[in-house]
């Protein structure tokens, strides 16, 4: 071969290598470039970038991959899902996952487990498309992942504290429910829905009132006796316009007491209370009261006569236990002379006025004493005798003994006065725990929204995880209160068991204090515990009494003034007993308000106390707990100079 030819191929061969090699630097540089970019993207975004060869071995990672499990990225390129998770491969998820890539397919948000370098477990939601070339041949998978472990930690804690919500209204023994602002359905209680089972699609969360109330008279489920449309009138009325606790019928006869009231964000709850028994009760006790008035109307105990100077002639029995007193000192006497209890001057001017009008009266109620002080109640009624020529004769009339009346009447009133003081409690406590349940229910609803729609950015965000405490302490403060209110339902339903056991005071004591120590410290206050050498132990259930503790020093702490004192004492009294006493030098109250104090839901209201928090159930509880442990407690208080709680136990405790 002639030397030019082979000279002349050899510079082809150069030029094409030189110009492959141009080429793959190009290429080179194409595929930095690249990668490159998707570690930039990486970093700037929360998604980690991946891809994998047609064997599925990892061939890129974002840098967001090292970060999130804390591997070099050398010992993961060459690995497949497979082998870098912490899974159990025969999982019927990772079966699927690993059929999807047998045959190709998408996949998306598929999640699995890595191992952090530190040990925890790590949750990642991958997704992922197959990569074919131009012919048709596979040449692997490119995807996105995500670490999800914070979400779903977040998710866990938000639905935690919505659980721990529902098992706390499930437990009221009252029908609940929070309208929002745009008046639909967003919480209610087990009682809730028994009550309308027989229209469930209708009281469904997110069900407007106006189309529950309609579901329910269309139903026929009001009172056997109302008119749907003007109970749905009034219904609709009174939800949205609320003044005050009203009663409602609904089907079965039963009889509900409503209250209702408006919160800051314009949602509405309402709480109702089933009176049904209640009402029957009043019912019967009316019923009774009627029977005794129609018996009384057509029967007398006795009979009686008075002459025409209006003195008593004739009193048909002698026995003062019915008419109050003996027959001898009626004779002769007039009504003013036999000296009636109970009744007035006036009274006494206006019957004589009857007697010299000749009137007839019936009803005349007055009292004696008897011999051994117990009062005989007593009604009598007469009319005028004429004789045949038209000539008053005196009057002539019968008398009851109406004792069983007068203590139904007085026991009717101290109901009635009972029932009205309920009620202004319970009107009062449901005006006071809206506020009280407003903050908390704000914060489960704004911050679960929040979350919900990522405006902070994806789940990544460490604002989630604040927000996720935030809603588990707001359900653990309205828990908290509705747990004072099923302990005293608990006590005053003889329902509270004692678990007893020989208790350290000055443990209780401490543990107590440790709760309070950062509001003493913020406050300044001071806490003094002095505690007999021979008044160490007692004998009582450990959760009660650490109950008393603690409801007597947080209202020690909230009517506490900046900068005060609290003391707590414990020493023996004179019969071998346990006595505790816990002093402080707040605002204080007056000494004939502690009845007050100790009712439930009961609040002093003074411009000392008005602004405190709390729902009036501290003491009541206390009260409760040391009369099961056969104890006293005692209350003594100044204005400006501070109160003084004892509980004193017997000496059976003493240990």
């Amino acid at each position: 071969m002639p030397e030019g030819n082979t000279t002349k191929k050899r510079e082809d061969l150069l030029a094409e290598i030189h110009s492959l090699r141009k080429e793959n630097a190009r290429l080179h540089k194409q595929i930095e470039e690249k990668e490159h970019f998707y570690d930039v993207i990486g970093l700037m975004s929360a998604e980690m970038f991946w891809q994998t060869d047609a064997r599925h071995r990892f061939t890129y990672m974002s840098p967001a991959v090292v970060d999130s499990v804390d591997m070099p990225m050398a010992e993961q390129l060459g690995k497949t899902r497979a082998e870098l998770a912490n899974d159990d491969l025969n999982s019927s998820a990772w079966r699927r996952h690993l059929d999807d890539l047998e045959a190709h397919r998408p996949f998306r948000n598929f999640i699995y487990t890595r191992r952090h370098s530190s040990g925890e477990i790590r949750k990642v939601s991958a997704t992922g498309r197959p990569i074919f070339d131009d012919k048709g041949e596979f040449h692997g998978y490119i995807g996105v992942a995500a670490d999800i472990t914070q979400k779903l930690k977040t998710e866990a804690k938000a639905k935690s504290a919505q659980d721990m919500l529902m098992t706390a209204i499930n437990a009221l023994d009252f029908i609940f429910a929070i309208w929002d602002p745009d008046d639909r359905l967003v919480l209610c209680n087990e009682h809730f829905k028994r009550l309308n089972m027989d229209i469930e699609e209708y009281s469904i969360l997110g069900t407007p009132f106006e189309e529950h109330v309609r579901a329910i008279t269309s139903n026929g489920l009001t009172g056997p006796n109302e008119d749907p449309e003007v109970w749905m009138k009034s219904r609709l009325d009174r939800h949205r316009n609320p003044r005050g606790p009203f009663e409602i019928t609904r089907q079965g006869g039963l009889t509900l007491l409503i209250n209702e009231a408006k919160l800051e964000d314009g949602s509405t709850i309402t709480m109702t209370n089933d009176i049904t028994q209640q009402k029957q009760i009043e019912l019967a006790l009316r019923e009774s009261q009627q029977r005794l008035l129609d018996f009384s109307s057509t029967s007398a105990d006795w009979f009686w006569e008075m002459d025409t100077d209006l003195r008593y002639t004739y009193v048909s029995i002698d026995d003062p236990d019915i008419t109050g007193l003996p027959v001898a000192e009626f004779i002769g006497r007039t009504h003013r002379e036999i000296n009636p209890n109970r009744f007035s001057e006036q009274r006494m001017v206006a019957f004589e006025q009857t007697l010299m009008n000749r009137e007839s009266f019936s009803e005349i109620r007055y009292s004696h004493l008897t011999a051994d002080q117990r009062e005989v109640h007593v009604s009598i009624s007469g009319k005028p005798v004429y004789d045949d020529h038209g000539d008053f004769k005196g009057y002539r009339g019968g008398g009851r003994n109406i004792v069983g009346l007068v203590e139904t009447e007085e026991a009717l009133r101290r109901e009635k006065e009972r029932a009205e003081q309920a009620s202004r409690a319970k009107s009062e406590f449901l005006a006071h725990m809206s506020h009280e349940l407003r903050t908390p229910l704000n914060a489960i609803l704004g911050f679960s929204d929040i979350i919900s729609q990522q405006l902070f950015g994806p789940v990544g965000n460490e604002s989630y995880t604040n927000y996720a405490v935030d809603i588990h302490q707001s359900g653990k403060h309205l828990l908290s209160l509705i747990n004072d209110l099923l302990d005293l339902s608990k006590i005053e339903a003889g329902k509270f068991d004692l678990e007893e056991e020989v208790l350290m005071i000055h443990d209780i004591a401490r543990k107590s204090e440790r709760l309070f120590s950062q509001r003493f410290t913020q406050r300044r206050i001071s806490y003094f515990v002095q505690i007999d050498e021979d008044a160490q132990r007692l004998y009582a259930d450990p959760r009660a009494l650490s109950q008393m503790f603690f409801n007597l020093l947080s209202n020690a702490e909230k009517f506490n003034e900046n900068g005060g004192t609290i003391e707590v004492t414990v020493s023996k009294t004179d019969d071998g007993g346990i006595c505790i006493q816990i002093r402080d030098t707040g605002c204080g109250f007056r000494i004939n308000e502690t009845e007050t104090a100790l009712a439930p839901f009961g609040r002093i209201e003074n411009p000392m106390t008005k602004e405190t928090p709390g729902t009036g159930l501290g003491l009541p509880i206390v009260s409760s707990l040391i009369a099961l442990h056969q104890g006293q407690l005692r209350i003594s208080s100044e204005i400006g100079a501070g109160t003084e709680v004892v509980l004193l136990f017997p000496p059976e405790r003493t240990r």
